[in-house]
């Protein structure tokens, strides 16, 4: 359709001008320009030819002067555009080097100067490039809508990178009211690192409460966090209060479930953690979890033992559960039982747990050389050696 249009114009044109030609050559006319004395005559052939050259210098200096200029920048800003996108696809796709080539060589661009340097600043600091870092957050906190994000991003890398003096600065920003994500989320994290994950509970419940990030996500930094706190509970009522915060798939998590043991054995058992490990077994078998199982405190060793061995017939080889009826009628005094529970498990699995419970075993049985033997084991396993098949023999004997 557009190409009928230009045809039209293009035929209406050239009737036109075989018009104005037919007239002008059988009278070419005058044109009399009088000015301030000046007189000037021409025919209007000329005056056309001349308005027509006029015309095009007009138009070449109005290319020259705003069109050319224009087009230089779409073009440089399309060609920055395009290292950006560039940029952040390699970095995406972890190939760091070239994206942060890409990303610097886009930053020169005004129109995405900041999100260049930014990314390009993202990227270095996933490369451990410190100095580059800096150099880069220093530039785009020349400009003014980097001053704020460029010092919020510094801080936080440097927190992250253990830094103690940018931890505190990130704690005053997240004091503030309109603290951003990136920086609850950090201070978070430092406070984890930090064994201070009660103080981290308030400052992940304002997370929540801005809806920034995704509910998975957030899901999985909160069990992270209340699993923390719960490990780290100093008394019982804390402990109680925390344990109710978890819903019925989180009492079942592995973390979860060794956080809970970690704080019965600190502050006194009541058959919690004990209790939670075997509903979460019964819901699903998990041979990490019957590990944890033999760890967990009780307040009665010879009711767990009942229970436990209600699950022997289903799993009869597992190590973890052999390990926790060892220590059960260890705890018992009924040491016999325990000694073949536990030549089952170390046959299994001779983990270090195991080999500390037949040190404890022996020396209550008075058999001192074999819990030598059975201490120097689980040392030599702590440091990653693995027991000699000779020595475990002499063990399991």
């Amino acid at each position: 359709m557009r190409w009928i249009l230009r045809l039209a114009w293009f035929l209406a044109l050239a009737t036109l001008a075989a018009l104005i030609g037919f007239f002008l050559r059988r009278d070419p006319g005058l044109v009399l320009v009088r000015f301030h004395g000046f007189e000037v005559d021409t025919s209007v052939v000329f005056l056309m030819i001349a308005a027509i050259v006029v015309a095009a210098l007009l138009y070449g200096l109005y290319v020259l002067v705003v069109r050319l200029p224009r087009f230089w920048r779409h073009g440089r800003r399309t060609k920055a555009t395009t290292r950006l996108d560039e940029g952040l696809v390699l970095s995406y796709a972890g190939q760091l080097y070239a994206a942060q080539r890409a990303l610097l060589a886009a930053s020169p661009e005004p129109v995405q100067r900041l999100s260049a340097l930014l990314s390009a600043a993202d990227v270095a600091q996933r490369r451990g490039e410190i100095a580059l870092v800096d150099e880069i957050l220093r530039n785009a906190a020349k400009l003014d809508r980097g001053v704020d994000i460029a010092a919020v991003l510094g801080d936080v890398w440097r927190a992250e990178r253990g830094e103690e003096e940018a931890f505190l600065a990130i704690g005053v920003r997240a004091d503030k009211a309109d603290a951003p994500p990136v920086v609850l989320r950090a201070y978070i994290e430092g406070l984890l690192k930090r064994h201070r994950a009660a103080d981290a509970v308030p400052i992940l419940e304002r997370l929540g409460s801005l809806r920034q990030i995704g509910d998975r996500e957030f899901a999985a930094l909160e069990l992270r966090v209340l699993a923390a706190a719960l490990e780290q509970a100093p008394d019982r009522e804390t402990l109680d209060a925390l344990w109710k915060r978890f819903g019925k798939v989180e009492r079942r998590d592995l973390i979860v479930l060794r956080a809970l043991v970690c704080a019965e054995s600190r502050v006194g058992s009541r058959n919690l953690a004990a209790e939670a490990i075997e509903a979460a077994l019964a819901k699903e078998w998990s041979e990490p979890l019957a590990e944890v199982y033999a760890s967990a405190p009780v307040e009665s060793a010879s009711a767990r033992i009942k229970r436990a061995e209600a699950m022997l017939p289903k799993h009869p080889s597992s190590p973890g559960l052999l390990l926790a009826l060892a220590r059960w009628c260890r705890l018992s005094d009924i040491t016999g039982k325990a000694q073949d529970y536990l030549r089952l498990s170390l046959s299994a699995n001779p983990r270090i747990e195991a080999l500390t419970e037949a040190a404890q075993l022996f020396e209550i049985r008075g058999e001192s050389e074999r819990a030598k033997l059975a201490w120097r084991l689980a040392a030599e396993s702590a440091l990653g050696k693995k027991p000699a098949d000779a020595e475990l023999t002499s063990l399991l004997r």
